[in-house]
């Protein structure tokens, strides 16, 4: 029997703990940066590691390969892993801690490197702390790859429009803690109604590409999950101040309680945001507040979320003539409407009592139940009540589009003179979204749904005018409507594991109805309903750990905006139901001639990866079934009118890089080269007969001509140098030309067989460059005042007067060079 002992021994000497050396590494597992003074330490024993400022360590004591190493860091997932895999891969990544009521959130929507399938880019809290003044979200997440912005202001501040791809960001899905933000009518996203939201932000990812059904709405163009977690280990208190060009100012104070009694934490923040704007009359008072209180029994986590705030701001959703964009006084110019007339321009100037104010609150219940080791639960409740008003010129409105004639019991003998109209909007909308999460080993399996009920009320009033009949009631609304949706989504999202092989397969069920009712005066009531299933696949192969190729489909459709099928707001103007039309003049509201657009995406990517040096490629093709586009034209309040195009195509290539030149130096670069075209489509438009002078109606074929609003090609880049406490970021863009509507460069050609169907000769938008520098020093104190952080930013650094985009004939303008200077005190 001794001898069989020692044979045993003999045999599994190796696995016996003996004097043992490992050298490793630990980074951030989001950007690669090496995180100083994590712990290690081997467990059940004393023996243990720091790491160094480069994230370095060595390991040495009593242990085997078998054992098991545990890796810790402050505000970090802790990770355990066996003594031989870090052997085969001395580098550790870890992730940052998300609250755990948002962990099934987490799992199922936010990417892992090297494993998802899918193209995506990551935003930590920690990138948004060194560089975050007062941009809003579209135009911070603009230097991610195949990303553009434009501010209708031209500041950045205030309507700001994000694009992926060249999709616009009604076809991007936006989620908030999981719960959907694209407006369930409009489906735009209004990132003024959550101003200063990066704030309190842990972590933003960008998907490009059809979405996850995950998080709500199917995405088109790409997918935005915002993961708000601003609670802090430690007591903390900081004031914010900065000032900038356009009489640009910001104040905000922010409190993070702690942990108290193991149990609870809290978060309170209150900012506001004050400008001038770059454009005339285009104000901005916008006031922000974000509250969280989180409780941690053993089992159950418990969440509650407010954030929103009250804005004030002058309407500035009219662009410029191309003409001026170079005349540095003229493309400031914010006006209801331009024209020209013999050749010559004329503006009718915005009037002061064009403005904007809206309230939409959000209101969140997040809870997380830990069943057992391998399921949890997680709950969302929410709401979400939007209410207020916009006062637009109508100094071109008749008495037949207020409804101030005799089939109304009017008598008036003249028009209305130098009219405001009033339009109101109220918006609620709640809903529950249950997750539920199981974890069988190899793989995860994600069950969810999303129940959504949405209400509106639509009005519009005279709120000023001149030669109204006498004694006429102010509060007499001449269009009024209600809108409603409800949306029930169920997903079942499973990832499989095996080895080196990750398979993701999602399908989802989506049914959205719409109605609109209690229409005043004409009574086009009408409901339409849509069930569609969207589907989603990958497989990822990982090479190594340093490289892994990916392959994905999804197939995935969206319903036209409510307004595409009936503009109710519009109807004493001429607007009339997009419906096919019965024998007796009534409309066959079963029967819209607007139809939801059908995608089938297809890519393939590919990534190299080290602590130092990532790049990646990503081939995109695109196929679109009555892709829902812009004609061109907008709509009174600047929104592009759109339709279908029967067939088109997206197709492209993605470039990603970043590299650690020194421990210094952090370079970033990414391009994209894409063709964006109609494959077959028409559409229709009017014109002017030369010799009858009747208006008529020609058909255009649109096939083959590229898309309007997506540049083939796009660049961003920035370099990052940081000392000490020293920061300084110079960023970057350059996007290529693209056209303002889907005549391509053959409208002038157009133009002359069908004079003066469009008030504009030029639709391309140039090419533009344009740089931004950011600085940042920190001053560590020791006393109650614990840092002082001051900063200060250089936008447009060479000074180039472009358009970010264009629409029709309307180009709007970006801000000339322009400066912003703060201070932050931490105490």
């Amino acid at each position: 029997m001794k001898y069989l002992i020692i044979l045993f021994l003999f045999l599994n000497l190796p696995l016996i703990a003996q004097e043992f050396q490992v050298k490793g590494r630990v980074l951030d597992g989001y950007e690669n940066s090496p995180l100083a003074e994590a712990n290690i330490f081997i467990e059940n024993s004393n023996t243990g590691a720091i790491t160094d400022e480069n994230g370095n360590f060595i390991l040495e004591g009593n242990f085997s390969k078998n054992s098991f190493a545990v890796i810790s860091f402050v505000g970090y997932q802790q990770k355990k892993i066996k003594i031989s895999d870090l052997q085969n891969n001395n580098s550790v990544k870890l992730y940052p801690e998300v609250l755990t009521s948002q962990t099934v959130l987490v799992t199922g929507s936010i990417g892992k490197e090297g494993e998802t399938p899918a193209a995506f880019s990551k935003i930590t809290q920690k990138h948004i702390e060194e560089n975050y003044t007062v941009q809003d979200i579209p135009e911070y997440l603009s230097t991610l790859p195949s990303s553009t912005f434009y501010s209708q202001s031209g500041s950045g501040i205030g309507y700001n429009f994000l694009s992926i791809r060249g999709f616009d960001q009604r076809r991007i899905s936006v989620s908030i803690n999981g719960i959907p933000q694209n407006d369930p009518e409009d489906h735009n996203v209004y990132w003024l109604d959550f101003p200063d939201i990066l704030a309190s932000t842990e972590l933003i990812q960008v998907q490009r590409g059809a979405g996850s059904g995950v998080i709500g709405y199917p995405a088109i163009g790409g997918s935005i999950n915002i993961i708000t977690s601003p609670f802090s280990e430690k007591q903390k208190f900081e004031i914010n101040s900065s000032y900038g060009n356009f009489n640009t100012r910001k104040f905000s104070g922010t409190y993070a309680s702690g942990l108290i009694n193991n149990k609870y934490s809290i978060y309170a923040k209150y900012s506001k945001l004050l400008s001038s704007g770059y454009r005339n009359n285009a104000w901005v008072d916008f006031n922000s507040y974000h509250f969280s209180a989180v409780r941690y029994d053993k089992n159950l986590t418990s969440q509650i979320n407010v954030f929103g705030g009250l804005i004030f701001d002058g309407l500035d959703y009219t662009g410029v003539p191309k003409s001026i964009l170079q005349n540095k006084e003229l493309r400031k110019n914010n006006s209801s409407y331009w024209y020209y007339y013999d050749n010559e321009l004329y503006f009718y100037e915005r009037r002061p009592e064009e403005k904007e104010k809206f309230s939409q609150p959000h209101f969140e219940i997040l809870n997380e139940y830990k069943i057992n080791e391998n399921l949890n639960l997680n709950s969302a409740l929410f709401m979400i009540l939007g209410n207020g008003y916009f006062d637009y010129d109508a100094s071109w409105a008749d008495t037949s589009y207020f409804r101030l004639t005799n089939q109304y019991g009017f008598n008036l003998n003249d028009n209305p003179v130098n009219s405001i109209i009033r339009a109101k909007v109220e918006n609620k909308q709640y809903g529950w979204i249950p997750r539920l999460s199981y974890d069988y080993g190899f793989g995860e399996l994600l069950l969810g749904s999303e129940l959504r009920i949405h209400r509106s009320l639509h009005w519009g009033k005279i709120n000023y005018a001149e030669n109204l009949p006498a004694n006429f009631d102010l509060d007499y609304k001449y269009y009024e409507y209600k809108g409603g949706k409800n949306i029930i989504n169920s997903f079942v999202h499973n990832n499989f594991n095996f080895g080196n092989i990750n398979i993701l397969a999602e399908i989802q069920a989506a049914y959205h109805k719409y109605k609109l009712y209690d229409e005043k005066f004409l009574g086009n009531d009408f409901s339409i309903s849509n069930l569609f299933w969207n589907f989603r696949s990958g497989f990822n192969y990982k090479f190594n750990q340093n490289v892994n190729s990916y392959f994905s489909f999804a197939r995935v459709s969206r319903e036209p905006r409510l307004s595409n099928y009936y503009d109710a707001g519009e109807s004493a103007g001429g607007e009339i139901p997009q419906f096919e039309k019965l024998e007796n003049g009534n409309y066959d509201f079963g029967n819209p001639l607007v139809k939801p657009e059908t995608m089938n995406d297809f890519e393939f990517g590919t990534y190299f990866r080290t602590a130092n040096f990532n790049l990646g490629a990503n081939l995109f093709y695109m196929i679109f079934n009555d892709e829902i586009v812009k004609n061109g034209k907008v709509d009174r309040f600047g929104d592009p009118i759109t339709g279908n195009a029967e067939k088109t195509i997206h197709s492209g290539i993605e470039f990603t890089s970043n590299f650690k030149l020194t421990k210094n130096f952090d370079f970033l670069l990414n391009a994209t080269y894409s063709k964006n075209f109609i494959e077959k489509g028409k559409t229709f438009i009017e014109y002017e007969d030369q010799i009858s002078g009747e208006n008529r109606i020609a058909e255009i074929d649109l096939s083959k001509n590229k898309i309007s609003g997506f540049p083939e090609i796009l660049v961003n880049g920035s370099v990052k140098f940081q000392f000490e406490n020293l920061l300084t970021m110079l960023t970057a863009r350059y996007s290529g030309e693209f056209y303002s509507d889907n005549f391509d460069e053959n409208l002038n050609e157009l133009l002359q067989i069908y004079p003066g169907f469009t008030d504009y000769q030029d639709n391309k938008v140039d090419a533009y460059f344009t740089a931004d520098l950011f600085a940042s020093y920190v001053f560590k104190l020791n006393s109650n005042l614990k840092t002082i952080k001051i900063f200060g930013e250089v936008n447009n650094l060479f000074d180039e007067l472009y358009a970010a985009y264009a629409i029709g004939g309307e180009f709007f303008p970006a801000a000339e060079r322009n400066f912003l200077i703060g201070i932050q005190f931490g105490f």
